[in-house]
């Protein structure tokens, strides 16, 4: 019985140091296992232009609403090397709802590519609105957008350019 204890408390503290690390390095993981987060994926394959120039530093992903059936949602941008003030490291576009906008929250405990995989928290998933006068930038981003194509605007004086276009590779 004691030997059962020991082997208990050593797993026990095992357990917990390891928990601990990997809060310290990626708290989005402790999130995901908490089924708070979720997995989005790898990147897809897309031609991304920013003022009418390929940009090839700029990753989409294909984003589901993991909270609601799994259905596709929209798309991930992944603007981390070009966000001047911290606002815009991710823009999340809805073309279902026809809603561009970037995630309430951006930090590591929201957003994380882990291995290539990106990962992202229930809290990063909802979305504020160019459009919103108060939380957004109060700014009309011209979203269009079919099976082919994703062409906006980004808010003035946030980023290194000004519009995106994105060609949807469909296979």
């Amino acid at each position: 019985m004691r030997k059962l204890i020991t082997i208990l408390t050593v797993f026990l503290l095992i357990f917990g140091a390891v928990s601990l690390a990997i809060e310290k390095t990626h708290p989005i993981v402790i999130k995901w296992a908490l089924g708070e987060a979720k997995i989005i994926g790898r990147p897809i394959k897309v031609s991304v232009y920013t003022d009418g120039h390929l940009n090839t530093d700029i990753r989409v992903y294909r984003d589901s609403l993991l909270w609601s059936d799994g259905k596709f949602t929209g798309y991930l941008l992944s603007l981390k090397e070009y966000d001047k003030f911290g606002m815009l490291r991710y823009i999340n576009i809805d073309p279902v709802d026809t809603l561009i906008g970037r995630p309430i929250g951006s930090s590591e405990a929201d957003y994380e590519l882990i291995n290539g995989f990106m990962f992202q928290s229930e809290t990063g998933s909802h979305i504020i609105n160019f459009r919103d006068d108060i939380k957004g930038y109060n700014f009309d981003p011209h979203l269009e957008f079919d099976d082919e194509e994703i062409k906006f605007n980004v808010p003035p004086n946030q980023l290194k350019f000004q519009t995106i276009r994105i060609e949807l590779n469909k296979k």
